[in-house]
Order: structure tokens, then C-alpha cells, then sequence
């Protein structure tokens, strides 16, 4: 281990050794790094960095609270308390983990007033999703420059996918439909729902589903016909992967709520409140102290 004094402004090498900083008292800082320019000239414009880190591991912090926290202070977009970036081909911003207990979080987004999450790009969940509602949100079509379009989705206790289309009958009465190639291989329990459009007139599934494709049969000739079909999936992954629609809470769980307000409850009753409690006791310590080293080294806000 190199033992000897740091200089700021320096740059020190402690060659294949290394060089440790240690505090020895509960919150006891090992090492401050600040930048007291608020504002750093190009390459970078109008960012200051607090603690840079080059190597296989820039920086890495190790603790029985926060491993690393960063903050920042200043109002605006560009501003941001953590910044990953992964520069390389296949390379990743940010990994979080977290694989102990059934309350373990890989990463914990929370906004009051904004997004918890908001992802600029394809978002790809390996496993199960679940949410509280959802749905799609587009500049609406008529007025895309003033107004939004939302809707809900589809839900279902089922993994079910959903076809539909138009065809229009023979002179016979007549009319095969034929679905995508992988939809039997894809899904089980089929059902189907049959429409005349234009005129009245009887229509059946005259035909069930075999080798992708199923035939109508109208009492008139020439009928167009809407028709809509669903399946279950039956893949591999679903197969081993059902929703159950009810399911029982855990023990840590039981008496709290999702959503205690739609209930009439406090927000004391919210399953995340001792978490969020004890988060932001330990937020409210670290802005405190980093407010005062901020100051301490004649940083601008």
C-alpha cells in the first residue's frame, strides 16, 4: 500500500499498489471530491463533475448504507444526481441488482410529480410486468400541437391474443380465412365472434380452426362478414408462466395496500412507507451534509 500525502490538483500513482482512504467514526467522509466551477469549458458545457472514475471499476463505493450516492442541486434537465454511460459497443449505463427477499428492488424509481422512469427507446421486460393501469399516450390526431390521445389497454385473467379482419362470402355463401402461419403453435382454446356487415344475414364457423385457417358459411351469397378470434398462448414460456388472477399477499404485505388512497386509507397504509420513510430520513442527512461541503469548498449554485 503507497501511504503519503495527496495533493490537490495532483495526480497520484501508486504503481501495482494501492492507495486507501479510510474514516474511522459512523459518517466519517474517506474522501470529498468537488468541482467549484459550476460551469467546465468545452468538451463539456455547462456540467460539473464532483468525483470522476477511469478504469475496469471508475469508481466504486461500499457501504452498510449507500454504496454511492450522488446529488444535484441546480434546477434544469441536463442536471442529474448519477449519470451511467456505456460508451462501448454492448456495453450498459446503469446495472442495478438486488436478489435477496421477496421486497428486493434491482431499481427504484420515484417521482412525486414527474416520471419514476421515462425511457427514450425500445424497453424490453425478460419477465412478468405488472402495473396499476396503463396504456398508450400519442399527440392526439386532431390536434397533435395542443392535446394528448390516451387510452387503456386490453386486459384480460388470460394470456389471450386477439385477430380479427373482414372477408366477404361466395355466391355459394362461402368464405375461408386464413391466420399466420405460427398461430397454432402459438395458441389453444380458440373462440369466435361473427359479424354481418351491410345486410341481414345468418353467419357461421363453418369449419374450426385447422392447419391455421377456418371457414365461414352465410346464409346469402356475397356477405361481408367481420369476424374476431382469440386464442390462449400456449408457448413454452406462458405455458410454464400462467397469471394467477388472485394471489394472496406476503406475510410483511398483509394489512398494506397498492393504492391506499383509492381505498380511503392514509398513506401510512402504503407498502412502500416504512421504505420511503427511511429513505428519505436518509436523504434529508446526505443533502444537509452535501450542502455544507458544497459551500465549504466555495462551489456556485
Amino acid at each position: 500500500m503507497a501511504v503519503g500525502p495527496m495533493y490537490y490538483g495532483a495526480s497520484q500513482n501508486a504503481g501495482t499498489n494501492e492507495t486507501f482512504l479510510e474514516a474511522d467514526r459512523f459518517g466519517g467522509k474517506a474522501l470529498v471530491a468537488s468541482n467549484t466551477h459550476n460551469i467546465l469549458e468545452p468538451p463539456a458545457t455547462n456540467v460539473s463533475v464532483g468525483v470522476g472514475g477511469v478504469g475496469q471499476v471508475g469508481t466504486a463505493g461500499w457501504s452498510y448504507g449507500w454504496g454511492v450516492m450522488g446529488a444535484s442541486m441546480k434546477d434544469g434537465g441536463l442536471q442529474a444526481g448519477v449519470v451511467g454511460m456505456g460508451w462501448g459497443a454492448a456495453n450498459t449505463g446503469v446495472i442495478g441488482e438486488a436478489h435477496t427477499g421477496n421486497a428486493a428492488w434491482g431499481v427504484w424509481g420515484r417521482s412525486n410529480q414527474g416520471y419514476a422512469g421515462w425511457f427514450s427507446g425500445k424497453v424490453h421486460v425478460r419477465d412478468s410486468l405488472t402495473k396499476g393501469s396503463g396504456g398508450f399516450k400519442i399527440d392526439h390526431p386532431l390536434d397533435p400541437e395542443n392535446k394528448y390521445l390516451v387510452h387503456s389497454f386490453v386486459e384480460s385473467p388470460d394470456m389471450l391474443n386477439v385477430y380479427s379482419g373482414n372477408v366477404e362470402t361466395d355466391g355459394n355463401g362461402e368464405a375461408v380465412v386464413i391466420l399466420p402461419g405460427y398461430f397454432e403453435a402459438l395458441n389453444q382454446d380458440f373462440t369466435y365472434q361473427l359479424t354481418g356487415v351491410g345486410q341481414f344475414a345468418q353467419a357461421i364457423i363453418a369449419e374450426e380452426i385447422r392447419d391455421n385457417r377456418f371457414s365461414i358459411k352465410t346464409d346469402k351469397p356475397n356477405v361481408k362478414v367481420s369476424w374476431q378470434v382469440t386464442g390462449v398462448r400456449q408457448d413454452p414460456y406462458a405455458a410454464r408462466n400462467r397469471i394467477t388472477p388472485e394471489e394472496e399477499k406476503l406475510e410483511g404485505e398483509r394489512g398494506l395496500y397498492l393504492h391506499p388512497e383509492a381505498y380511503g386509507q392514509s398513506r401510512s397504509r402504503d407498502i412502500t412507507f416504512e421504505r420511503e420513510r427511511a429513505h428519505e430520513a436518509m436523504k434529508s442527512n446526505l443533502r444537509h451534509q452535501g450542502a455544507e461541503l458544497l459551500d465549504s469548498h466555495g462551489a456556485k449554485p
